[in-house]
């Protein structure tokens, strides 16, 4: 019952929430004890209403970082939950990751690889045992907190402090996400990991069939192709080496028999006097490897009455080999290092594999005996704090973001920041709103609702709201309703082109519309994303709903550029490349500088550019999708002779243009008017200075060129007069004489006006230009995406865009051997003077 007293103290802290900092602080020294526990409880309930990045600092004790481009992105979810509606486009590089030691073992299709070596594009598995792409790479770092994490069976990872595992710390509750941190805390149980499914791989053509190679090298002689075993148990071989289509002879000796053709075999894969798995063995299909495994089970290994399996080798290499043939079947293998005596003497090292697995013999009196144990699809995992090393992070294409990890093939995770802790805060500031979160796939978007729905139950007190009962799914949750109101908010998540049913959302989250550039680079694959946000998606807006659309740009005509073309007045883009682009950057940086130089300065940036390649850079991390090459420019022309603006200081220009490309229409392509500078030195070396092209009316586009003119301390204008005639000629002399009179101009005079009438084809104008790009002649000046998209891009008989029209023309006046030095008219008032 609430007592007066009760509410009383109510009215006071909701008073102390209005104070301001410093007041709070003379408030929360002269409180009682039991009365400063309260203020303190108040202020973690400030801190958490501040934004997404302050919530989440409170719930992870300060292990999620912050950064500029962050509070960015925390801003708009402020504006959205204060009542703005708002509709944002977020394109930003790969997330800064949870790292492994740069020498912790991957599995890969072909066999394994490290976390130090792998590339973006090599392939690892996923939890389900599934094939996924490494999508980025992070740089290395070498000083973050690390900790060495082991399992029961004896596998053993190095992981930073913030690492992700999906794991299980309560045996009550589902397995959540929890940093490496989180599994060094001291409790009464060990946490628990759940073992891969079968990595999926399909049949490989092999020489030996796996089940025979197995039984040879479980109990094989090392020279020969003879097999060992008690007669009972070489009745039971044989007969499955005779289905296999060999043929079997008993030798002199009672408990070894022969087979025909196998010691040639042998001997081709490298095995013979050399008892190993191939590595190709091991990469079969699960079909395969099972086989092999009850090959050797069946010739040496020995299953106990409560069905462990044990394989014994004084072989390390074939007793790692047997262990991990379990691990690829989606099982658990201990490795026991012991001493093999003989009469009280040293003989050698023994390795022993023991592990539980249904199927793992074909032998009748062994396979009756196997069966999967109570702890065999689980590892039992502990942290302990160890000196920092070397770390790296990897992101994958699966649906889940989990990957294996060691030798155990351990089911690790990478996590995202916009499409978790955005929503989580959202709901705590807006209990009755509905969000909805679709990602390109299903259970992709169930993990993000599962991440969001454990952290609303687990912290239910602290966040102040609470699930409701009858609708925890993670794919569909409600809230219990806020008190006095009879409207309950929640969460609905799907794949994209799935449905989204029930009520319409406040808050709609696209995360990642497309798994990767695949999928994007299909023109059926990006219809039927169109098709689906058109007709879906954005169907199930409420009145006054806002949307958020978070993705990577691999293509130009992907949902983003779709919508762009549509309805760009409507969407507020928030653009942040890894390394600014222009001066207008939203962060306010400089171009060239990075995003987040304390994590990934410019210079590993630029490592990552090499290693990543052009088109993958600009698609990933400057959200530029660059198309496949045309027919006329290739790309190697354009990066190969790029220099920075810094470089170009050095450089004595004779000559600078400003080229203008009227509109030649409305709509469509022909909506932007170019305008590109571009200048040349003495000896025939040219440069692409700006591209300041884009949507202009025509008061506009004069302008525009005036100033980049008086800027660059242009000598001449080209402009195309075939669409608009003398007009373009009247549009820059009007420009000029209004910058005149706001004495903007320097006293310079005004550049000549180079009027060109484009009656040559367009292909004959393009590729003499495009020479000059071959021959290394041309450099552009900093990067120009928009430009060098459209000069890749073209091909004979397209319509050519505007911009590259305007660089075509500014570097065909600037190679007219007749405008060398002069222009192709003489200039009278010597404003060449210093440039030859």
């Amino acid at each position: 019952m609430t007592t007066p007293t009760d509410l009383a103290e109510d009215a006071v802290l909701q008073h102390y929430r209005t104070l301001p900092v410093p007041e709070r602080r003379r408030v929360a020294r002269r409180a009682s004890p039991e009365l400063r526990l309260r203020l303190a409880w108040v202020e973690r309930q400030i801190a958490m209403d501040r934004s997404p990045g302050s919530l989440a600092a409170v719930l992870t004790e300060g292990r999620e970082k912050q950064a500029r481009h962050l509070d960015m992105i925390d801003e708009v979810f402020m504006r959205i939950a204060a009542g703005e509606r708002m509709q944002v486009m977020i394109t930003c590089p790969p997330r800064h990751g949870k790292a492994l030691a740069l020498d912790t073992p991957i599995a890969t299709p072909t066999g394994w690889s490290t976390m130090g070596e792998l590339e973006v594009g090599d392939q690892v598995f996923d939890e389900q045992g599934r094939p996924c792409k490494v999508t980025w790479t992070s740089p290395t770092w070498y000083d973050r907190p690390c900790f060495d994490v082991v399992t029961d069976s004896g596998g053993h990872i190095v992981a930073d402090y913030a690492h992700e595992w999906k794991a299980n710390l309560d045996r009550r509750r589902p397995d959540r996400l929890y940093n490496t941190c989180d599994l060094a805390r001291p409790r009464g149980k060990q946490a628990l990991i759940w073992t891969t499914d079968a990595l999926q791989l399909p049949d490989q053509d092999l020489l030996v069939p796996p089940y025979l190679l197995g039984a040879w090298l479980g109990d094989g002689r090392s020279l020969d192709g003879g097999i060992t075993a008690e007669p009972e148990d070489a009745k039971h071989l044989r007969s499955v080496i005779h289905d296999l289509g060999y043929e079997t002879v008993q030798w002199s000796n009672p408990t070894v028999f022969g087979v025909n053709g196998l010691r040639s075999q042998l001997r081709e894969l490298g095995v013979l006097g050399n008892k190993h798995v191939p590595a190709k063995y091991l990469r079969g299909s699960a079909a395969q490897r099972r086989a092999l495994l009850q090959g050797l089970v069946d010739t040496d290994g020995y299953v106990a009455k409560d069905g462990q399996v044990e394989f014994c080798s004084i072989k390390r290499d074939l007793a790692e080999a047997v262990q991990e043939l379990v691990y690829s079947l989606g099982g658990k293998a201990s490795l026991i290092v012991s001493d093999a005596m003989l009469n009280g003497r040293f003989i050698s090292k023994r390795y022993r594999v023991m592990f539980y697995m249904e199927g793992a013999a074909r032998l009748p009196r062994k396979a009756v005996l196997c069966r999967s144990g109570i702890r065999a699809n689980r590892h039992y995992v502990m942290a302990m704090r160890r000196s920092a090393t070397a770390t790296r992070c990897i992101e994958v294409d699966s649906p889940s973001h989990l990957f294996l990890a060691g030798r155990a093939m351990i089911p690790t995770h990478n996590s995202q920041r916009a499409s978790r802790w955005g929503p989580l805060w959202y709901l705590r500031r807006n209990p009755t709103a509905r969000v909805m979160l679709a990602s390109y796939g299903a259970d992709l978007a169930d993990d993000h609702g599962r991440w969001v729905r454990d952290q609303l139950r687990d912290y239910s007190p602290t966040l102040g709201i609470r699930l409701d009962d009858g609708s925890r799914a993670a794919s569909r949750f409600d809230l219990e309703a806020p008190r006095n109101s009879s409207v309950r908010g929640g969460m609905v998540t799907a794949g994209v082109g799935g449905s989204l049913n029930g009520k319409g959302f406040s808050l709609g989250i696209i995360d990642d519309p497309f798994k990767g550039s695949d999928d994007a680079n299909s023109p059926a694959q990006r219809d039927r994303v169109w098709n689906w946000y058109q007709s879906v998606f954005y169907t199930r807006r409420a009145p006054g709903a806002s949307m958020i659309l978070i993705n990577t740009r691999w293509h130009e005509d992907d949902l983003s550029g779709r919508i762009l073309a549509v309805e760009p007045e409507n969407w507020t883009l928030i653009d942040l490349p890894a390394l600014a682009m222009s001066a207008d950057d939203p962060l306010g940086r400089a171009p060239g500088d990075a995003l987040w130089p304390e994590q990934y300065d410019a210079e590993e940036l630029a490592r990552t550019k090499r290693a990543v390649g052009e088109r993958v850079w600009w698609a990933l991390y400057q959200q530029q999708p660059r198309p496949l090459e045309g027919g006329v420019w290739q790309w190697a022309w354009i990066t190969a002779n790029r220099i920075s603006p810094a470089a170009l200081r050095g450089i004595d220009l004779s000559r600078i243009v400003v080229a203008i490309d009227p509109s030649g229409g409305a709509g469509g392509a022909h909506d932007e008017t170019g305008i590109v500078a571009a200048g040349r030195t003495a000896d025939g070396q040219y440069y692409v200075l700006e591209d300041r092209s884009g949507r202009h009316g025509a008061n506009a586009w004069g302008r525009e060129a005036c100033l980049r003119a008086v800027e660059l301390r242009a000598d001449a204008f080209v402009v195309e007069t075939n669409f608009g005639g003398d007009m373009t000629r009247q549009v820059l002399i009007q420009a000029w004489q209004e910058l005149e009179r706001q004495d903007a101009t320097a006293g310079m005079p005004m550049p000549r006006i180079v009027e060109v009438v484009a009656k040559q084809g367009k292909r004959l104008r393009a590729e003499p230009i495009a020479q000059l790009y071959e021959q290394g002649l041309v450099h552009h000046v900093g990067e120009w995406p928009a430009l060098e998209t459209q000069m890749v891009t073209w091909l004979p008989g397209m319509d050519s865009p505007d911009r590259m029209d305007a660089a075509v023309h500014a570097l065909t006046e600037l190679a007219d051997p007749a405008s060398t030095g002069l222009g192709t008219v003489a200039y009278q008032d010597q404003r060449l003077r210093g440039r030859r």
